[in-house]
């Protein structure tokens, strides 16, 4: 009893000071769980004026540039030269309902020999990955809109094996998603025996110089396109490997690739390791840290095993793109839809310009949550906006009537008196 009651004693002195601090954990862990679901940044990326009707495209991500899809219109906020301006639901549109921008999307796809072995799942990578590109251009076909795809498969051959070398011909195969062929060229490469290694540099430094080439007007708007006010094509590339860049001047190769990537900024790339992760390779093969290359080299773990996580992230990290990791076609499916929502996810609001003054500069902020955007500069175009039919048809019959008065009836009454004068003299 005594036990007891020093223990009832001890806990009832112990049990305010654990409130407390459970308490305050909660109250520092709070608003960063809150920060996580809230968005990071909020970008306007294109402005369309009409009359003064203004149309604003918005890109809202998170963390590592994730899109952040599911909000609604109550979510946003406008401010126009620092005041409020309200929209309506009708004139506010998600992602899903907003017409996506044109884009041309080259999808890389690593056909090495270690495709062949399995899954998480137990089929092979080859038939994931084939599985989860072809539920891919299904949901492209559903969202509409201008989009094109090019599938090109990449591997470094030699004397006893096919490879599939990239060139600017293989490259410009674009296709609309609901192209049958594209499906037929995926069965195709499921059908195959790749046996390649991984050239993972080369093949991604050709896709980048290929839609780098401001040339090309399918990719880069003319001055009278952009004064049309057609939107700018999106321009990504989608690297899928399930290996690493295994030739002997890796670093060089890579260096060389940053640069390239520095050139054509334009380009986003997001990349997709299919395997396992380090942490999970570590963990299989009783490593003490992540596996990494070395680990390869001494044989502490399988070649066709080991995926270059490090370098994947790097690429899509200096191009603004997502870099995700897929044990099975059912992650990648999901991940290729992140990239999706990431190239073509973009909120759509028009509004009432308060004061369409004619030719003049107007600058508006968008607020999603609690996170707002840069300021956008936009112009009301010179002629202003159109008037109602009333109003049009008071001002004719005014000028009318203007003219009537002050310039018809004077210079009748003017020609009158000058013929009367002309009649005096004689």
């Amino acid at each position: 009893m005594k036990k007891i009651s020093v223990l009832s004693i001890i806990t009832a002195f112990l049990t305010p000071k654990v409130s407390l601090v459970l308490l305050l954990f909660l109250t520092l862990i709070s608003p960063i769980s809150a920060q996580e679901k809230n968005p990071k940044k909020v970008d306007i990326v294109r402005t369309a004026v009409n009359d003064d009707q203004v149309t604003l495209r918005v890109k809202v991500t998170g963390e590592g540039d994730r899109p952040v899809m599911g909000l609604s219109y109550r979510d946003f906020a406008l401010q126009v030269e620092g005041n409020k301006v309200e929209f309506d639901r009708k004139n506010w549109k998600s992602p899903e309902e907003s017409e996506p921008p044109p884009a041309w999307i080259i999808v890389l796809m690593d056909m090495s020999g270690s495709m062949l072995t399995p899954d998480s799942s137990g089929k092979t990578k080859l038939e994931g990955a084939m599985e989860a590109t072809t539920q891919f251009l299904s949901i492209l076909a559903q969202r509409g809109g201008n989009t094109q795809v090019s599938i090109v498969p990449f591997g470094e051959g030699n004397e006893k094996c096919e490879g599939f070398k990239v060139t600017k011909q293989e490259l410009d195969n674009f296709l609309s998603p609901n192209d049958v062929k594209l499906t037929n060229f995926l069965t195709f490469l499921a059908s195959k025996k790749p046996c390649a290694s991984t050239n993972l540099y080369q093949p991604l430094e050709e896709a980048i110089k290929f839609l780098g080439n401001r040339e090309d007007t399918r990719f880069y708007l003319t001055e009278e396109q952009q004064k049309e006010g057609k939107l700018e094509p999106r321009l990504s590339i989608i690297l899928v490997s399930d290996g690493y860049h295994n030739f002997p001047n890796e670093a060089e190769d890579f260096a060389k690739l940053l640069e390239r990537l520095e050139d054509y900024n334009n380009v986003i790339v997001h990349t997709l390791g299919y395997g396992l992760t380090p942490q999970q390779l570590a963990k299989k093969y009783k490593l003490p840290k992540p596996a990494t290359r070395q680990d390869v080299n001494k044989g502490k773990v399988p070649e066709e095993e080991f995926v270059d996580e490090k370098r994947l992230a790097e690429i899509a990290q200096k191009t603004g793109g997502i870099a995700e990791f897929s044990g099975d076609a059912e992650d990648i499916a999901e991940n290729l839809q992140l990239f999706l929502n990431a190239l073509l996810g973009e909120y759509e609001i028009t509004y009432t310009d308060p004061n369409p003054d004619r030719g003049a500069t107007h600058k508006v902020i968008v607020k999603a949550l609690d996170v707002k955007s840069e300021e956008k500069l936009y112009i009301i175009p010179i002629f202003g906006r159109t008037l109602a039919l009333n109003t049009r048809l008071l001002i004719f019959f005014s000028t009318l009537i203007s003219l009537g008065l002050f310039g018809v009836l004077p210079f009748y009454f003017w020609g009158k008196f000058l013929k009367q004068k002309t009649f005096d003299s004689e």
